[in-house]
């Protein structure tokens, strides 16, 4: 004889549970909200060595190096530090695609004597967004 099976329905409540803490799930990106392309995982794909970025923000204008890329932003390395919130414009090229934006200065902070600068593109063209999205597509399915 085949045993009745038990519907949680029909399972009471326990009056007065309580749970002590509150479920986290532990994210694989840390604080990032979204996941980065180094620049050594970028090189291989763009067949290039470095990739040279222009920062201009009122009377800065440095010349940089990419450390990482998201389709919603980038983090250089510069000589100079840029104050956080403030507003800039990036150029640089992802192998022969020319990519310029409006930028806002995320975090600047000391790595030897140089600063890195994370940076959230701000109204990135489509175009450069989609291009950039291609390229972690290629890392992600193997073609580079």
């Amino acid at each position: 004889m085949a045993e009745k099976k038990t519907a949680w329905d029909d399972i009471p409540s326990l009056d007065g549970l309580q749970v002590d803490w509150e479920y986290k799930p532990e994210n694989p990106l840390g604080k990032r909200a979204h996941k980065r392309m180094k620049d050594l995982e970028l090189y291989p794909i763009l067949d290039v060595k470095s990739i040279p970025v222009k920062v201009v923000a009122g009377n800065f204008d440095e010349k940089g190096k990419l450390v990482d890329l998201t389709p919603f932003g980038l983090a250089i390395r510069l000589d100079s530090e840029l104050a956080e919130d403030r507003p800039a414009k990036v150029g640089f090229f992802l192998g022969r695609q020319k990519i310029l934006s409006r930028t806002k200065v995320k975090y600047s902070r000391k790595c030897g004597e140089q600063y890195i600068t994370g940076m959230s593109f701000e109204g990135l063209e489509e175009e450069y967004q989609d291009f950039i999205k291609g390229i972690f597509a290629s890392k992600i399915s193997g073609l580079d």
